[in-house]
């Protein structure tokens, strides 16, 4: 049987002189474990020809996304470092799993992603930055289930995860059931049909025996 190709959404950085597409190697190293190919997906007139290669697709983390894209606006500068081609990217890779049944995960903007291409909204600022509320040094903090499908059942009811965001779901999309909260907060969202999840924090950072169950179970989709 052949190995399984993974589609990664692009993230870019600049200096003065060029421009590079990016990828975390902690995500790729999950991918690799489960012996899957990792492939970034650039924009390029061939993009669809590109998502039809993939089985399966990984959003990561990444800079906020133009309102717009949910039907508001940034006139008070609440959403940073904006990228066209990140949005675009990113939306295409939505639309082609939702069309064909693909198995996605959605990481920290990742789920904001698919939220605001999917019909949901986004909480633009959270007022205080949950780097800024941890429970320990290394921006950690709990959250709670709050129905128990999908990955929640494989999953306690309580527990520690990791965050570097100001922004999160305020309204899931249609089809989706909220999973985790911290307080109010939405942490984590999960598709009823689809095999499309998405969680707020960072799993490939903070690699706990809830991280491996969260991308075991994606893993399990692909496969």
């Amino acid at each position: 049987m052949s190995k399984k190709i993974i589609g990664i959404s692009p993230r870019f950085w600049s200096n003065e002189t060029q421009e590079y597409v990016r990828v975390g190697v902690q995500y790729t190293n999950q991918l690799q474990r489960n012996d899957l190919i990792p492939f970034i997906i650039v924009d390029s007139v061939n993009l669809e020809d590109t998502l039809n290669l993939c089985d399966a697709f990984l959003i990561i983390g990444g800079d906020d996304l133009n309102p717009e894209t949910y039907g508001e606006t940034n006139e008070l500068g609440l959403s940073k470092d904006i990228h066209p081609v990140a949005d675009k990217v990113d939306k295409a890779i939505i639309d082609h799993a939702v069309k064909y049944k693909k198995p996605m995960l959605g990481i920290c903007r990742g789920v904001q992603a698919i939220c605001a291409f999917m019909g949901g909204k986004l909480v633009q600022d959270l007022k205080y930055e949950q780097v800024n509320h941890p429970l320990t040094e290394e921006h950690k903090h709990y959250i709670d289930k709050v129905n128990n499908i999908g990955v929640a059942k494989l999953l306690p009811d309580h527990f520690l995860i990791n965050s570097w965001h100001h922004q999160a779901v305020k309204i899931a999309p249609e089809g989706f059931e909220v999973i985790f909260k911290n307080d109010e907060t939405i942490e984590a969202i999960e598709h009823t049909t689809l095999p499309i999840l998405g969680v707020q924090w960072h799993p490939e950072r903070f690699y706990t025996k809830e991280s491996e169950i969260i991308f075991n179970y994606f893993f399990d989709l692909i496969k």
